[in-house]
């Protein structure tokens, strides 16, 4: 059961991932972030290359490695001020929202409680109560430092 503040978080993160996830489905179209904004804003090769005091190949290079997910932050970082632009990155879920995700992990929490719980009371049907109480007793013992035989 989720509290006010966890659901306080969750709102107000959903509420500013929703810009990116409009981004999200116009940067699967795009060619790259940084080689669609360069192009959209009119930039030059040569610009960001000398503003980046790199070659044009280094610019193709860094535009391809952004688009195949291999590029590091920082060099994104640096070829987005090139473009006078600010790197801004989110997580966000695949699908739905953050809220919809919290709710499926409770579900799957409770599923896994769930299971546990069953387990537990077979294992106590199995094995009688007295010892399984004395096999839980022993590793909560162990568990705090305790030397048990």
């Amino acid at each position: 059961m989720r509290n006010l503040k966890q659901e306080k978080m969750l709102s107000r993160l959903d509420e500013a991932l929703l810009g990116f996830r409009a981004a999200r489905k116009a940067g699967q179209e795009a060619e790259g972030w940084l080689r669609a904004v360069r192009r959209a804003v009119g930039v030059p090769v040569e610009e960001v290359a000398r503003r980046l005091g790199v070659s044009r190949r280094e610019v193709y290079r860094i535009e391809t490695s952004e688009k195949e997910s291999r590029i590091m932050p920082g060099t994104l970082r640096h070829a987005a001020k090139a473009l006078d632009c600010e790197l801004v990155y989110a997580v966000t879920p695949r699908q739905g929202t953050l809220g919809d995700l919290a709710e499926i992990q409770e579900e799957a929490r409770e599923e896994r409680r769930k299971k546990v719980e069953g387990k537990r009371a077979k294992e106590l049907e199995a094995m009688g109560w007295r010892a399984a109480f004395l096999k839980s007793l022993r590793s909560v013992l162990r568990k705090a430092g305790s030397r048990v035989r």
